[in-house]
């Protein structure tokens, strides 16, 4: 029972997920019309990080609202470029 334990104890949770989540991504970018070039949707222990590139600040909003319209209170990271 001591090894398990330690074995656990010894994983580091706080280092995020890096895979896309294909479904959220999908899911999001639908709301907002497809407005974000190469958007890319992580969830993790920590929350949501979204990224790709936009032409407005108001479309990295919408991609914001999305998320959190599908899941209310959880932490969102908006990494999308504006302008580029």
């Amino acid at each position: 029972m001591a090894s398990i334990s330690k074995i656990v104890s010894t994983t580091d949770l706080s280092v995020p997920t890096r895979t896309p989540d294909i479904e959220l991504t999908q899911r999001v970018d639908a709301k907002i019309f497809h407005q974000v070039r190469d958007l890319n949707v992580v969830r993790n222990e920590n929350g949501i990080i979204l990224r790709g590139h936009s032409q407005s600040f108001y479309v990295k909003q919408l991609a914001t609202h999305a998320v959190l319209s599908l899941y209310p209170g959880m932490m969102v990271e908006n990494a999308i470029a504006v302008g580029q």
